[in-house]
């Protein structure tokens, strides 16, 4: 596959993503203050996608050496802090993204798995990585909607609570597998190719704001069902 077709396969789903969650909020805002955090963290959103678009291209998450800490990882837990921090300290923002239809429906993206999978029949990414993070994300983005327009039916919340929790899984188990096929400190698996080209421009894309930013919404969704709706006072 080419690197602009991938470029894309991927780029066009991770913007996407920023204005279909900006979207999101501005539909649930009902004064001028929540309207005004919702452009806020709009803005938020679309300065992390194009921090991590600038960092990816300028291979700032490639692995230096064999003994420095992936960089991929630092900014996954960076940025995961960063959003679990303004959730906390924004009652509004928590209110903003309360629909848990909404959160839900969110997650087709994960659609872009298809790309992982045709990437590794094409020799680009070892399979033992692509393989079950390319068909556990093909499985959540294409039952994404089926969740959500569920939701209220009989069963919906504990169709809901699996499938974000197998969204989560799928998760861990990509940048598990991810970690342990490519160069550096973490490598396990002898792989080739390597899980390298997750690093650079634009499947970097992926594990720098895609994956992150879904961990959250998954988090957010399952924190709704347990105790109920993120409603500000």
């Amino acid at each position: 596959m080419s690197v602009e077709l991938t470029t894309v396969l991927i780029a066009v789903p991770a913007y996407a993503v920023v204005l279909v969650l900006f979207w999101v909020m501005w539909l649930a805002s009902r004064s001028r203050h929540e309207r005004t955090v919702a452009i806020v963290a709009g803005i938020a959103l679309v300065a992390w996608a194009a921090l991590a678009t600038t960092l990816a291209i300028r291979g700032r998450f490639v692995q230096p050496d064999g003994r420095t800490a992936p960089p991929v990882g630092i900014n996954l837990l960076a940025a995961l802090a960063a959003m679990a921090t303004s959730l906390a300290l924004s009652p509004t923002l928590r209110r903003l993204l309360s629909n848990q239809k909404h959160l839900i429906r969110l997650n087709v993206w994960r659609l872009v798995g298809v790309v992982f999978l045709l990437l590794a029949a094409d020799g680009q990414v070892p399979a033992l990585w692509a393989l079950p993070a390319g068909i556990g994300d093909v499985l959540i983005g294409a039952t994404a909607f089926w969740v959500a327009d569920r939701l209220d039916a009989p069963g919906g919340r504990r169709r809901a609570i699996v499938f974000n929790l197998l969204g989560l899984a799928d998760l861990v188990v990509a940048i598990g597998l991810g970690m342990a096929t490519s160069p550096g400190p973490t490598r396990l698996f002898p792989t080739t190719p390597t899980s390298a080209p997750l690093t650079r421009f634009p499947l970097a894309l992926v594990p720098a704001f895609l994956v992150p930013l879904a961990i959250m919404v998954h988090v957010v969704s399952l924190w709704q069902i347990f105790a109920g709706s993120w409603q500000a006072e």
